[in-house]
């Protein structure tokens, strides 16, 4: 790897940290509010996509994938829509799960075409 392919790497990287930032100071900013999600007051509403296609949207990363499906396993999270009650705040609290699952999860959800 060249000292340019370095730099532009260590760019994509602060941009993401900067992105998580972001979300977890909505998180904080509104943690003392009640928090709507409205997938969780839809009883009715449905997903096309699993948890095994979120994790599937991981690509290359498997192991990040299998950190990811063990936590929520251990949280009792079993459907995308369960999952998306969580906030990223809530994400990271979780066993083994950190700032590169994270990111991940949101660019798979994203590939879905799932907001989060």
């Amino acid at each position: 790897m060249n000292r340019k392919e370095l730099i532009e790497k260590l760019q994509n990287i602060e941009k993401d940290v900067k992105e998580i930032k972001e979300y977890l100071s909505q998180n904080e900013a509104g943690s003392d509010k009640h928090v709507y999600f409205p997938l969780a007051a839809e009883l009715d509403f449905k997903l096309d996509y699993t948890l095994d296609d979120l994790y599937r949207e991981f690509g290359s990363k498997v192991s990040l994938a299998r950190r990811l499906k063990t936590a929520l396993q251990k949280r009792n999270i079993n459907t995308l829509e369960e999952f998306l009650s969580l906030s990223p705040g809530e994400l990271l609290e979780l066993e083994n799960v950190g700032y590169d699952t994270l990111l991940r999860t949101k660019k798979a959800l994203s590939k879905l075409g799932v907001a989060w």
